[in-house]
């Protein structure tokens, strides 16, 4: 009799899987998978899309609105 862990396992036999074990993960994943894809979209990508281009509006509405362009970072190249 094997005492070591790893012996012990190897002498025990290990069932055949089922034919239809792919389809069975892919019919219960497939939905799982598609909601949370949305829900990263919806709650994480869109966000931080209409952030930015909220950002980008409002400087288009302050050029519009004064005539000069507020310069944040980096060098004045209108100059």
């Amino acid at each position: 009799m094997a005492t070591n862990l790893l012996e012990t396992l190897s002498e025990e036999i290990v069932p055949e899987r089922p034919a239809e074990i792919e389809r069975q993960v892919h019919e219960r994943l497939n939905p799982l998978l598609l909601i949370l894809q949305l829900a990263e979209f919806v709650l994480r990508a869109m966000p931080y899309a209409f952030f930015h281009f909220l950002g980008a509006l409002a400087g288009a509405v302050a050029f519009t609105v004064t005539g000069r362009f507020t310069k944040e970072e980096g060098e004045d190249h209108a100059k």
